[in-house]
């Protein structure tokens, strides 16, 4: 019991704010799967945005786990198509979630999957992947580009990527326009899945209008950042926009129990 003990101890003097002491054997913390750096020269987002995409065993679990949830067929949902990540707050991870969970994806299911930036105010995508900037979901919603230049290849198989574009109107006016509707139309010719990767919520109003365009949404939320009032306005607010709320993903846990006693609690 005593590792056990030293456990719940340091996760007591955590909370509390105390400098955790570190037992011998003690459980550590899964290694993070992402990390913000300075921000760059010319970044627009809040920072350098890196994601390991090679996961560690358990995390590969957890989307392969969700990717099952959101593919199997239902009453409500016999075929989803369009899956809307979001967060409350920016930096609690929904790019990341969508990135993953849109490589995942492609590699399990050997699908053609493509991952869309509908995050207008802080895209990161240019970061992520080696691609180019010749335009994106902007311009392909406006029409000033067509989806054979602004679909481009990721290094991983089945993923492909838009990036977020730049915008002669607003972010809003192209998620209302005539033409989205069209555009997704075409995409669905193209690829079985489509991964969006919204602004947060309750900040802009962009995923309170792209939400309902889509066949659900997965909520992410940050372990020991996303306040729980945050976290239940957003979810208030997307539901009464229209949005099918599919489930929560909560990210970057820890945890300093072992997992056997995880298992039972």
């Amino acid at each position: 019991m005593s590792k056990i003990y030293e456990a719940l101890q340091r996760a007591q003097e955590e909370r509390e704010g105390a400098a955790p002491s570190r037992g011998e054997g003690e459980f550590q913390p899964r290694r993070p799967w992402w990390r913000r750096g300075p921000k760059a020269n010319g970044a627009r987002s809040s920072g350098t945005l890196h994601i390991d995409f090679d996961l560690a065993p358990d995390i590969e679990e957890a989307y392969q786990r969700l990717g099952t949830h959101v593919l199997l067929p239902s009453r409500e949902q016999p075929v989803l198509r369009d899956l809307m990540v979001v967060a409350s707050q920016h930096g609690e991870g929904a790019t990341t979630t969508a990135a993953l969970f849109a490589s995942t994806l492609a590699k399990r299911k050997k699908l053609d999957v493509l991952l869309i930036e509908a995050n207008f105010r802080t895209p990161a995508l240019e970061q992520v992947f080696p691609i180019r900037r010749n335009g994106g979901f902007a311009e392909l919603v406006e029409g000033r580009q067509g989806i054979e230049t602004v679909v481009q290849p990721t290094p991983h198989p089945g993923l492909f990527v838009i990036t977020s574009g730049h915008y002669e109107s607003s972010p809003s006016a192209i998620l209302e326009s005539s033409r989205f509707a069209e555009v997704m139309e075409t995409l669905h010719e193209r690829f079985q899945f489509v991964v969006f990767d919204s602004a947060p919520a309750n900040v802009y109003t962009d995923a309170l209008i792209l939400g309902p365009h889509t066949d659900g949404a997965v909520f992410v939320v940050e372990a020991d950042r996303t306040r729980i009032d945050e976290a239940q306005r957003a979810k208030r607010q997307l539901e009464r926009a229209g949005t099918k709320m599919l489930g929560a993903l909560f990210n970057r846990r820890k945890s300093y129990l072992p997992a056997f006693l995880e298992e039972m609690v």
